[in-house]
């Protein structure tokens, strides 16, 4: 025969309707959503030395025109406005490359980052930013102050927003943006400390 399931009495048996404790009408909190992790960290430094030959090489011989006026400015104990210019072209131009290298990432129909408003904005703001580099150029505080957010933003955009660039290429651009910063907090301060030529 079936199974019988033993007699109950109805005052034992649970409702969930006649539960009217205060705990039943209290506000569950809402889960919150784990927080956003920035792709800050989620690459080795070890990998920078996985990165292809030429793309070390010229990554790091274009940190020439970056340290080479701060170097040259410290060691002869002089300030000299026309390096820290070109120093600050040169920054620019590194600046809109960068922008443009992010909208070339954005065009071809198999990159994860689409072509739109956000991404391509993007791509436009470190080209604005070095363009107003060059015109604070009339005093070296304003303009390597610019230059220095603008390669900020442009090395968080890369980190942050676009993780699918391979780990090697964000340890490359930590360390080159690295020394550019230093190098242009160098000349400013040079700039503070030593007589200008």
């Amino acid at each position: 025969l079936g199974r019988v399931e033993p007699f109950r009495p109805p005052y034992s048996v649970q409702s969930q309707h006649a539960h009217l404790s205060a705990v039943r009408f209290k506000r569950r909190a809402t889960p919150e959503p784990p927080p956003r992790e920035l792709d800050l960290l989620r690459y080795d430094m070890r990998d920078l030395w996985k990165s292809p030959t030429p793309a070390l090489i010229l990554g790091f011989a274009g940190l020439i025109p970056f340290v080479s006026p701060t170097l040259m400015m410290a060691v002869g104990e002089i300030y000299c406005p026309e390096l820290a210019y070109a120093q600050l072209a040169y920054g620019a131009s590194v600046l809109s490359f960068l922008g443009g290298a992010r909208w070339g990432f954005a065009l071809p129909e198999s990159s994860p980052a689409r072509p739109d408003w956000i991404n391509l904005a993007n791509s436009v703001l470190p080209s604005l930013l070095a363009w107003a580099t060059m015109l604070m150029s009339d005093g070296i505080a304003p303009a390597a102050t610019m230059l220095i957010m603008g390669l900020g933003i442009a090395l968080h955009y890369d980190l942050s927003l676009l993780p699918t660039y391979p780990s090697w290429f964000k340890a490359l651009r930590s360390v080159l943006t690295a020394v550019a910063f230093f190098s242009l907090v160098g000349t400013l301060v040079v700039s503070k400390l030593y007589p200008e030529k």
